[in-house]
């Protein structure tokens, strides 16, 4: 094989990737090797090109993080790659939702990715939500405000990336810090119509990427990324092994969390534990097992 190159993937458009080069932007497609690979390149990837015209990826480079969900399948969708920072895209209208926002950030921890809770629409509100989050907060206002209060949480070189549900305004934040149209509009201000991913250089030295809208983010994590997200519910303070923080006694963790958060809480590791189960037969039957002698004890008592 001819001398490779190194590229990254811009955006995809079936198997015809947009990929910047030393030469500029160019289209490739796959090898015939690497088109029948489990694994195919996706946006935010480094990829090694050949040098022919047009150029052909035929390897993908190791992935510094990267932000999955699960497909109506049950397997894996991957949505961006090598994402440093992963902006959390809320917007502080009707549509704000403390529930969803879990959602995201436990899938971020699972990325690899610094997530920074972003409340766009600040201009909408005269006080902010509270929340139970231990990474930054930023307000901003993506039609009114100054965003360069984002650049203080990426670095020159690094990578970030906008997630959020449809209409928080993320193609609005790519075009101000853009300086010009990329991504357009709806007819309702701030409303997304992105379709695709993008991934662009901005000026200030850093690269962003643009999500469309995920109308569902089913849960691809571990254990360990639910927890990290809850950080303020501490389950080992309580007293019971195995405890379900409902309706037990004493219960340290339900005594000390506002229900609403303990009920997210539980929710995502339920949602966790049942994709564990579908996967691993193992846990199923350990799980099986649990359940029958919780039941034996019900009923002897």
């Amino acid at each position: 094989m001819s001398q490779l190159e190194r590229a990254r993937v811009l955006s995809q458009a079936h198997e015809l990737f947009t990929l910047a080069t030393t030469g500029g932007e160019q289209i490739a497609q796959l090898t015939g090797r690497l088109r029948f690979q489990e694994e195919i390149p996706a946006v935010g990837d480094w990829v090694s090109i050949t040098a022919t015209d047009p150029p052909l990826i035929a390897m993908i480079e190791p992935r510094s993080s990267c932000f999955t969900r699960k497909d109506f399948g049950g397997g894996t969708q991957v949505l961006a790659t090598n994402i440093d920072v992963a902006f959390l895209v809320c917007g502080l209208d009707a549509d704000f939702n403390p529930n969803r926002l879990d959602r995201y950030l436990v899938q971020a921890r699972q990325s690899g990715a610094r997530p920074v809770v972003v409340l766009n629409k600040a201009d909408l509100r005269d006080t902010m939500p509270t929340l139970h989050v231990d990474v930054p907060v930023v307000p901003v206002s993506a039609l009114h405000g100054d965003l360069s209060v984002l650049c203080e949480h990426v670095h020159t070189g690094e990578t970030a990336a906008l997630f959020g549900s449809s209409g928080v305004g993320k193609s609005t934040i790519v075009n101000r810090l853009l300086g010009r149209e990329l991504q357009a509009t709806g007819a309702i201000p701030g409303r997304h119509v992105t379709t695709a991913r993008r991934l662009v250089p901005l000026d200030f030295g850093w690269w962003l990427l643009d999500m469309p809208g995920l109308r569902e983010l089913a849960l691809d994590a571990g254990a360990a990324a639910v927890d990290d997200a809850f950080a303020d519910i501490n389950a080992d303070a309580c007293r019971y092994r195995d405890c379900q923080h409902q309706n037990e006694p004493g219960c340290a963790v339900r005594d000390q969390v506002a229900p609403e958060r303990l009920a997210s809480y539980q929710k995502l590791r339920r949602e966790q534990a049942h994709a564990v189960r579908k996967e691993d037969p193992k846990a199923a039957r350990a799980e099986k097992e649990r359940w029958k002698k919780i039941h034996k004890a019900m009923r002897q008592r």
